[in-house]
């Protein structure tokens, strides 16, 4: 498992950030004659303002602590098609571990984070009032996933908390600069719905 997932990581890091990073500092280098160091840092790889920080840790715990209290429907989660329907009935094993921290916080959280937060929220944060960059970047990030209602169109309402996680990444990548908080969000409320499904699907 872990060594698929290991290709399937590698395959969304190539296209979701290594060709849009490849392409963003080509851009930056020969209009605006730009290095490596300043167009990572306008991409939002770096530390910046640590406070916001603390904000990104308390979604953290308000999300793991919905996912405790109220876990995702389980027939959903393991259709075909759902992220999380390898790891139903895995079982807890080290292949299992290092497959599941790839994908929650590597194959989809920073893969993605980068695109739509790092790249382009950052990029509209620079270029129009805060709202509006926020609320392009939040419906550009949800198209994707609007996938949802072909695996489960009951579970619309989903969409919705989507879309307002979007909305508070993107207002934590344009005021602090930075997209580890909006990594750190996405990467673990993808591991707790994986961990919920792991643990209500454990060999008897």
């Amino acid at each position: 498992m872990a060594v698929q997932r290991a290709l399937n990581t590698f395959a969304n890091l190539v296209v979701l950030v290594a060709v849009p990073l490849l392409l963003y500092y080509a851009y930056h280098r020969l209009r605006h004659q730009r290095g490596l160091r300043e167009v990572l840092r306008r991409a939002g790889l770096q530390w910046g303002e640590l406070r916001y920080l603390w904000y990104a840790l308390a979604a953290v715990l308000v999300i793991c602590g919905w996912v405790w209290l109220f876990p995702p429907n389980l027939e959903m989660m393991t259709r075909k098609g759902a992220a999380q329907r390898a790891f139903a009935g895995a079982g807890v094993s080290l292949d299992t571990i290092s497959a599941m921290l790839l994908y929650a916080f590597v194959q989809t959280a920073f893969a993605e984070e980068f695109l739509f937060r790092g790249l382009l929220a950052g990029s509209l944060g620079r270029r129009m009032s805060l709202l509006w960059a926020n609320l392009i970047q939040s419906a550009i990030f949800l198209t994707p996933h609007l996938l949802l209602l072909f695996i489960a169109p009951e579970q619309w309402r989903l969409l919705i908390l989507v879309f307002i996680g979007a909305l508070y990444s993107g207002w934590l990548r344009i005021r602090s600069g930075s997209m580890l908080g909006p990594w750190l969000i996405h990467g673990s409320a993808n591991l707790a719905m994986t961990l919920s499904v792991l643990a209500r699907t454990m060999p008897s």
